[in-house]
């Protein structure tokens, strides 16, 4: 519902200025009116123009009679003087009685009205010689009408511009508001990313501002991301050609002694020989690692074929597998489970490689003498897994690049989950959070 209106804003703005815009133009119009009439009314009436109009036109009138010699009884001639004059109105009396009203569609022989009941019209009455009759004329004149047509002309021009005017200020705001998002993205198009497009007034207009600053933001940090990766990419390379290239020159001094024979016995060919073969395997493992990295940094999460499974019976299988490992090392634990039913989408093998990395670490850098605590629970649809342990002071070096915790987090990340590391002192802590789904699978 709400998205329908927010869809309809600017539609809804735009009949809502369509309508106060009409509103003022018509009271406009009455304003304007109603004001011109009763200044064209006491204006008339100040210099006497309608006595005058009323005299002028008798006059013309009766010289119009004279000149034509017309009849009392030619209606047809006088009818066209009438008309001619547009905003007159004649009443012609024969004997005391109503034979012709310029008022009516046809003359008005015959119309029996008596003289003595035209009351009104009785101090208004004129003689008037025709051919062949002296008859009684009444005339009456609306020329102030001609002046009342024009000022409703102008009263609706004026308002017909009222209304334009409103609509095209409401446009043109909301043009120069598109204007300006214009500019402003030719800013972000130069290079400008810290720019912010300025979002004003709650319609379309104002959320596509704030979704191309959305956008930019999301921009910004995907570049901030790559370049973090990037650098740490970099990074990676020194460690990881430092570390190959340590066993790989002791590698090729060992051979070199086979090679030229610069042993003395057959005891020192045989610990040179076995100590190029823990090299040769050290540069493998590091390979390894190296190739697992790349592999998993260079794998979308679209790539990734996820399955549905039962939370519990899933890591119950995964830690079980570990925990026996550990325990059959001699390794101390603290296992704690919650029994919550859930259901979790994954990809299993790269959850696997996970589980594998974070437990040889265990098995490499774990103090026997102290608990491995290891734990998962729910909160808020998130699975929480923590795995907490002593690093031993027995290792004269704990040297690592950290590839494969690298590799960890990726795979997490690619889950839409995170992984936390943390190093206080001598415990090392794990944290990965999962999101899940209520349920369980039938």
């Amino acid at each position: 519902m709400s998205r329908k209106f927010t869809v309809n804003r600017l539609e809804f703005k735009l009949v809502l200025s369509l309508m106060i815009s009409f509103l003022i133009a018509v009271g406009v119009y009455f304003v304007l009116d109603t004001t011109g009439e009763n200044v064209v009314d006491e204006h008339f009436n100040k210099i006497s123009f309608f006595d005058n109009v009323r005299d002028k036109t008798m006059v013309d009138f009766r010289q119009y009679v004279m000149e034509k010699n017309l009849r009392i009884s030619d209606f047809d001639a006088i009818n066209r003087w009438v008309k001619s004059e547009k905003y007159v109105i004649v009443n012609i009396y024969k004997d005391n009685k109503l034979i012709y009203d310029s008022s009516k569609f046809e003359s008005n022989i015959g119309y029996e009205e008596n003289f003595r009941n035209q009351i009104s019209e009785i101090s208004a009455l004129q003689n008037i010689e025709f051919a062949d009759h002296t008859g009684k004329i009444y005339l009456e004149c609306f020329f102030e009408y001609k002046y009342y047509f024009i000022i409703s002309l102008v009263s609706i021009l004026i308002a017909f511009l009222c209304f334009l005017a409103i609509n095209l200020f409401f446009i043109r705001r909301k043009i120069k508001y598109i204007e300006k998002i214009d500019s402003e993205i030719k800013i972000l198009e130069g290079g400008e990313l810290a720019y912010e497009i300025v979002s004003k007034g709650n319609d379309e207009l104002s959320s596509l501002a704030q979704s191309i600053n959305e956008m930019r933001k999301s921009f910004i940090e995907r570049l901030e991301n790559e370049e973090k990766a990037r650098v740490a990419n970099s990074d990676l390379i020194t460690a990881m050609s430092h570390d190959l290239r340590t066993p790989l020159t002791a590698l090729v001094g060992y051979l070199d002694i086979v090679e030229y024979r610069k042993y003395k016995t057959d005891e020192e060919l045989k610990k040179y020989i076995h100590n190029s073969r823990e090299k040769a395997y050290q540069i493998k493992y590091l390979s390894d690692k190296l190739f697992e990295y790349f592999l998993v940094f260079n794998t979308n999460e679209e790539m990734l074929e996820k399955e549905l499974f039962d939370g519990n019976e899933l890591f119950e299988q995964l830690l079980d597998e570990q925990v026996f490992i550990l325990e059959n090392k001699k390794y101390k634990l603290e296992l704690n489970c919650d029994r919550t039913p859930f259901l979790i989408k994954l990809n299993l093998i790269s959850i696997r490689r996970v589980m594998d990395n974070l437990f040889s670490n265990l098995i490499k850098y774990s103090d026997r003498e102290k608990s491995i605590k290891i734990k998962y629970s729910i909160e808020n649809k998130v699975l929480l897994l923590e795995i907490e342990n002593y690093i031993t002071t027995d290792l004269e070096v704990v040297d690592s690049t950290g590839i494969g915790l690298k590799t960890c987090e990726k795979i997490i990340e690619s889950h839409k989950g995170n992984m936390v590391i943390k190093n206080d002192k001598n415990i090392f802590n794990v944290s990965i959070r999962l999101p899940i789904l209520s349920g369980s699978l039938d």
